[in-house]
């Protein structure tokens, strides 16, 4: 079962890895930043915009941005494979699916997009 995960194909263990070292990242991320706030409280602007200057903050956000498009992704994929069903609602699964797919990729690339223009 393991050695499927270091072949880089798409199984669900890969995706299951990946979904949870995404949780972890973002956890970390989101305790960096919670940590910076209880150290300079109270906060005010100048010290926010310089510490969202550091290169390394900057490419952590693009990496939690990714790092939340995917997982969001992944979240959606497993309600429409679980919950959108045609035994489950008819005959709108496959237009549901179809249309909440394109809206989340709308999203992801707009995170994407939003992510990259902080950057520089």
């Amino acid at each position: 079962m393991v050695t499927k995960l270091y072949t880089l194909k798409r199984t669900g263990i890969l995706d299951y890895v990946l979904v949870r070292v995404s949780a972890i990242y973002q956890a970390l991320y989101f305790s960096v930043i919670t940590f910076y706030w209880l150290l300079h409280y109270p906060l005010n602007f100048t010290q926010l915009n310089g510490f969202f200057d550091i290169l390394s903050i900057k490419i952590s956000t693009v990496l939690v941005a990714i790092s939340i498009s995917y997982h969001s992704l992944q979240g959606i994929h497993h309600i429409e494979t679980d919950y959108l069903t045609e035994p489950r609602i008819g005959k709108i699964a496959l237009p549901a699916r179809r249309i909440l797919t394109i809206y989340s990729y709308i999203q992801v690339a707009g995170i994407l997009l939003c992510s990259f223009l902080l950057i520089t």
